[in-house]
């Protein structure tokens, strides 16, 4: 007789991360390959949100981005540490129209970054 696992595993699954960083908090949005998980605001360290990726989505292949800043590269060198595919874009370089300029917010920054990564990908593939 076969039994039905419960665990979760996302093997060979990509998820992908876009975090707009503040002083604060973080603005965190998360995908799978097909859907948006989640938008959520999180303390601002790398182990929390890791912890939270390996607890919702064990054995995933995990990319993030965010936008330069003030921050310095500290939170990418705490992104890499634990396994977690990061890069780090100029804001500048993120294009954008008026009406997105207009309604920017913090929500909106880490969606958009979600979608900068997920086309780098597609690039590289």
């Amino acid at each position: 007789m076969q039994t039905q696992s419960k665990a979760l595993n996302f093997e060979g699954q990509n998820i992908y991360i876009g975090i707009d960083v503040h002083l604060k908090g973080w603005n965190v949005s998360i995908f799978t390959e097909h859907l948006h998980h989640k938008t959520f605001n999180q303390v601002p360290k790398a182990e929390s949100l890791s912890t939270y990726l390996k607890l919702n989505f064990p054995n995933a292949i995990y990319h993030s981005v965010f936008e330069a800043g003030f921050s310095g590269l500290n939170a990418h060198y705490g992104f890499t540490n634990p396994g977690i595919n990061n890069i780090v874009i100029n804001p500048a370089d993120v294009p954008t129209s008026d009406k997105e300029r207009r309604r920017k917010t913090d929500k909106f920054d880490s969606r958009f970054c979600h979608s900068e990564r997920s086309d780098t990908d597609n690039y590289r593939h």
